[in-house]
């Protein structure tokens, strides 16, 4: 009887009755779980270990198209180039090394595109150079006419100067004394002999071959003080110039300083330097290029100082 009357209950209910079930509803509750199923798939992917996609990690120095550039590679270059260790290298050393890595996983990376095979640093580099003449092929082997050479000497005539010759002497008052520093040049101008003065107030000369070029002359005197003794003229005496090991006092005795060349007196270099100049713009392009469609990310220490720009002109 109890079963008799448990029938006729269900046959009145709708819960158990086909025609009775909603489809929007069933619609919506298996749309719901489709979502959910991708959320926390993708939570899941984007949260696993080596998938994360807007952080370096620590053993690497950048990521190129989800490529990382190990740092270990990179203090192995740097060392290698500068021979120094990292803890002597400056910044901007750091920092070209940087990009030069940079350069040559965007040409691996499109050297692989183009079918060359990966393998050691030797295919690595061998993959650069590939690439790097292929997409320069045509300002190699161009011939520039006439007016084109005009027309780059005009927009370049700084490039074609006379190299500068200068020779001088470079003495140095080590116990910073700026008045002394002050009487010594002035005694100097006033026609008194450089023993006399090296002697009387107590400066050394440092080494230097006379009549070097400037750029000879610039890595024996330094930066600081070769910026100064350029612009003198010969028989000048500089004001005392401060250095790290003490005021410096230049004395010229010959500076040649560089003139402007002639169309004709360059036109012997000018087709190889046109060439090299058209070369380095279409690698300019080719890396614009191939930057504006690839994923860089540089790890913390380095990318706010890293400006590609700042290295467009290296080869």
């Amino acid at each position: 009887m109890s079963n008799e009357n448990s029938l006729k209950a269900g046959e009145g209910s709708d819960f158990l009755r086909a025609d009775k079930v909603s489809n929007s509803r069933a619609m919506t509750l298996y749309a719901l779980g489709v979502v959910l199923g991708l959320i926390l798939g993708g939570i899941g992917l984007f949260n696993a270990r080596g998938t994360t996609t807007n952080k370096v990690p620590a053993e690497d120095l950048a990521l190129v198209n989800h490529r990382p550039i190990l740092r270990s590679d990179f203090l192995t270059q740097l060392e290698n180039e500068t021979g120094v260790p990292f803890e002597q290298t400056t910044k901007q050393d750091q920092l070209r090394v940087l990009d030069e890595m940079l350069r040559e996983e965007l040409f691996v990376q499109r050297g692989l595109e183009l079918d060359f095979a990966e393998t050691d640093q030797d295919t690595r580099s061998a993959l650069y150079n590939i690439v790097e003449q292929q997409a320069t092929a045509d300002a190699a082997i161009g011939k520039a006419t006439d007016k084109e050479l005009h027309e780059f000497f005009d927009k370049n005539r700084n490039q074609f100067m006379t190299e500068g010759k200068l020779d001088a002497h470079d003495l140095v008052l080590a116990d910073g004394d700026s008045a002394k520093a002050a009487e010594a040049a002035k005694a100097l101008r006033d026609g008194a002999k450089l023993d006399e003065v090296k002697k009387r107030y107590g400066l050394t000369e440092e080494t230097y071959n006379a009549s070097e070029f400037y750029y000879l002359a610039k890595v024996h005197l330094g930066d600081k003080i070769f910026a100064e003794a350029k612009n003198l003229d010969t028989g000048v005496v500089s004001e005392p110039v401060l250095d790290d090991d003490g005021y410096h006092i230049v004395q010229v005795i010959s500076n040649s300083k560089p003139v402007q060349q002639s169309f004709e007196e360059a036109r012997q270099v000018l087709p190889t330097i046109y060439s090299n100049s058209e070369k380095a713009r279409v690698l300019f392009n080719i890396m614009s290029f191939l930057r504006s469609r690839s994923t860089i990310l540089i790890a913390d220490d380095y990318k706010n100082d890293y400006k590609p720009e700042d290295f467009a002109g290296a080869n």
